[in-house]
Order: structure tokens, then C-alpha cells, then sequence
């Protein structure tokens, strides 16, 4: 009303009312980039505060990842000195042909070949070790570096004594195969399952899977399960078994130092997954 007053008040007088068009055309701007900017930087300030969801601890992600490297580098030296070996290996877990021709080859010759697969197997397995205890609530007083070689030297040791036990059965009760055939059998199994599970524990441990302690252990323990069950039948029906000279004895050792630690670990998983 007080436009319209003005308007009628300078007609009155004479005077002529000449207004000037002030408004411009402009850019159309959706939206503040600099609003836009700040309100990111302070929504990740609020997540990075929050524990909804919860932060991962720092597992020191360079150890793993140099770990990785390692055993690749590994493989790939194996691959490139020991290429009969490295092929057959690889194959012998299904093709007979390859199986055969790998237990042939099987000599003093080929002693270093040996030492590599156990060496990429037992690295494999004490990454994943390595995983579940620094992930987990285990409270232990090490650095990281004694930390793994005390996990390396902890699981060789533990190959080892399997190895040892099998030599001191088969010496006492007559079993050669125990020692020659079923060892060069479980070799194969667990370097080909290892091949598989460093991928496995890697993309475990990059995603920040949920309770990446439990389920590194799972994998670690249906690993062992697989390793050992693939075994078990490979030698029972690959025809060796029955080259033994006594099988009962044979048949007790399985059950009892090989089918027996695999009840076990199947209770164990079932308990874990209960309790979780």
C-alpha cells in the first residue's frame, strides 16, 4: 500500500516515475560448494568420532601386506627354478598321471623343491594365525616382529612333529608307506589348499569383515579339515594303502592321530559358532 501511495502521490505533484530494472539473468547454482564442503568435512569428523559402526583396531595393514609379497615371491622362485616340480605340484591334486609322476620324482634331487612348499604352507597358515591374534582380545606383549616369528616357528614346529610322529609310527610298527606315501600325499593337499587360502585370509583382513578375528579362524580351521579329509581319501584310494604290509595298524594310526584331531575340530567350530 505504501508503493501504491507513492505512485498516486508523484502523479499528483506532476512528477514522472521512471524506475530502473535492476535484475540481471545469472548462472542457476544448485548449491553452496563451499556449504557442500564443510558439511562433508563435518560428517566425517562426526563418523570418525562415532563407534557406530565400530573401528577396526590397526593391525599395522603394511606387515600383511609385505607378508603377502613374500609368499608370492616365493612362488614365483619356486616356479622359476623348479618348473617340473612346480607343474606336476600343481596338478597331482587331479590328474593321476601327474600324481604318479610327482611321487617318481621324489628324490634326494628334488630336496630343496620340498623345503619351499612346506615354507609357502607354513607362512601361509601363520599369516592367518597372525590375523586372529592381533585382531582379537589377546593381550600379548610382544612386538611385531617377535610376534611372527614366534607364530612361524610355533607352526613349523607343529608340522614338524606331525612329520616326526609319523616317522617314529611307521619305523616301529613297519609302515613305510606311512611315511613316504601319505606325507608326499598330504604335501600335496595342503600347498594346493594354501594357494587358495591366501587369497581367502587377504580379502578377509582388507574388507574388515565383521569379527574378523572368528572368521579367520573358521577358515584356518576348515582349511586343516579340508587338508586332511582330501588326504585321507587321496591315500585310501590311490592304491598305496593298499601296498602297506600291515593295514590294521595303518587303519588305527588314521583313526587315531588323523580322523580323531578332525572330530575335534569340527567340535571346536561348532562351539565357536554357538558361542558367537
Amino acid at each position: 500500500m505504501d508503493s501504491i501511495n507513492n505512485v498516486l502521490y508523484n502523479e499528483f505533484i506532476g512528477d514522472t516515475l521512471v524506475k530502473k530494472d535492476t535484475l540481471t539473468p545469472e548462472k542457476f547454482v544448485p548449491y553452496d560448494k563451499q556449504i557442500y564442503r564443510n558439511s562433508k568435512a563435518n560428517l566425517r569428523k562426526s563418523l570418525a568420532s562415532s563407534s557406530n559402526p565400530p573401528i577396526r583396531k590397526n593391525l599395522n595393514n603394511w606387515i600383511v601386506f609385505v607378508w603377502g609379497l613374500l609368499i608370492v615371491l616365493l612362488i614365483i622362485f619356486f616356479k622359476s627354478n623348479f618348473p617340473l616340480q612346480y607343474r606336476l605340484l600343481n596338478k597331482a591334486w587331479y590328474s593321476h598321471i601327474s600324481f604318479n609322476e610327482f611321487f617318481d620324482t621324489q628324490t634326494s634331487v628334488f630336496k630343496n623343491s620340498k623345503f619351499f612348499t612346506w615354507l609357502i604352507i607354513s607362512l601361509t597358515i601363520s599369516m592367518g594365525v597372525y590375523i586372529v591374534i592381533k585382531s582379537g582380545s589377546f593381550d600379548i606383549k610382544l612386538n611385531e616382529m617377535a610376534l611372527i616369528g614366534l607364530i612361524c616357528l610355533a607352526v613349523i614346529a607343529l608340522f614338524t612333529a606331525n612329520q616326526w610322529l609319523k616317522n617314529v609310527f611307521a619305523f616301529s610298527f613297519y609302515q613305510p608307506g606311512l611315511s613316504h606315501d601319505y606325507a608326499i600325499i598330504f604335501r600335496i593337499q595342503a600347498y594346493v589348499a594354501s594357494l587358495i587360502l591366501l587369497p581367502v585370509i587377504m580379502m578377509i583382513y582388507y574388507n574388515g569383515s565383521w569379527n574378523m578375528s572368528i572368521v579367520t579362524t573358521v577358515v584356518l580351521i576348515a582349511y586343516i579339515i579340508l587338508v586332511y579329509a582330501v588326504s585321507l581319501i587321496k591315500f585310501i584310494f590311490s592304491g598305496r594303502f593298499l601296498q602297506n604290509q600291515s593295514n590294521f595298524i595303518l587303519i588305527l594310526y588314521l583313526c587315531a592321530f588323523e580322523i580323531l584331531p578332525l572330530l575335534v575340530l569340527v567340535k571346536s567350530i561348532t562351539n565357536l559358532l554357538e558361542y558367537d
